[in-house]
């Protein structure tokens, strides 16, 4: 069966309710037809709709593995809006960041349900880091595996990973520190650790936005420690290249002092 183009499935499904150039603007800029915009996507979308969380959406910020983000209109400001791919084969991979969670009781273990609960999981970690003044992208709606939250822009553009980022010596310094503190936050705040920080999932529109982080483990999980130990090794030697020689001994003092913390609670 050839692939059919984005408005010739909306054409089939929605003309009825609304003009398809209301769903989906500069569709051939989303190129064919693929696993991101099946039926049962476009269904989603169109409730959103239906429900006012977004007017259209507009083209793509970023493609992944996992999940597509695209720009969206919505009824107030722009925002980002996230799908996370139901055809994809490495949500099974990351059962064991929901268990061990203590938020996460009863699991769906089929395809489609791991693919909810982790959509919900992301939006879960985006309101607990938002509420504690953690610099993330505020949510906006959830329906199933679409997240809708605000869209980070900088100079007119989607705001840049900080892998790609053109600063200056001081300003690397600044969000070195930005980050350090960000770190000691989320683990004795939000009782979270990030699980996957590097310079592809930190933004910037003028200081560090983090993103991604529907892996974000609970300090309850078995691994949050061992992910906190990644984490910071990651992010420091990223920093230390960028000229912060001091990089790696402050993320490995600052392991410490928070792993001092969990002892003294233990004392307790």
């Amino acid at each position: 069966m050839a692939k059919k183009d984005v408005y010739d499935i909306i054409d089939n499904k929605y003309d009825k309710h609304i003009k398809r150039e209301q769903l989906i603007v500069d569709a051939d800029r989303f190129k064919t037809y693929d696993e991101v915009f099946d039926q049962q996507n476009l269904d989603n979308i169109f409730r959103l709709m239906k429900r006012k969380k977004i007017k259209t959406v507009e083209c793509p910020i970023s493609t992944g593995k996992e999940a597509n983000v695209y720009l969206a209109k919505t009824f107030g400001k722009d925002a980002a809006v996230k799908i996370f791919r139901t055809s994809t084969s490495t949500f099974g991979a990351f059962l064991e960041y929901i268990e061990g969670d203590r938020r996460f009781q009863r699991i769906d273990r089929s395809h489609r349900g791991l693919i909810y609960t982790w959509a919900r999981k992301e939006f879960m970690n985006l309101e607990a880091m938002h509420e504690e003044g953690i610099r993330v992208p505020a949510t906006q709606s959830l329906f199933r595996n679409i997240l809708v939250m605000d869209y980070i822009g900088y100079e007119g553009k989607p705001a840049p990973q900080l892998r790609v980022l053109d600063a200056e010596q001081e300003e690397w310094e600044e969000m070195w520190g930005v980050v350090l503190d960000t770190v000691e936050k989320l683990f004795l705040e939000c009782e979270l650790v990030h699980a996957d920080l590097s310079e592809y999932n930190i933004l910037y529109d003028g200081a560090p936005v983090f993103i991604d982080v529907g892996q974000s483990l609970d300090l309850s999980h078995p691994r949050a420690l061992e992910m906190l130990d990644r984490d910071l090794r990651i992010i420091s030697t990223f920093f230390e290249k960028k000229g912060i020689k001091e990089a790696k001994k402050e993320a490995e003092s600052l392991k410490l002092e928070l792993l001092a913390t969990l002892e003294e609670d233990d004392d307790e």
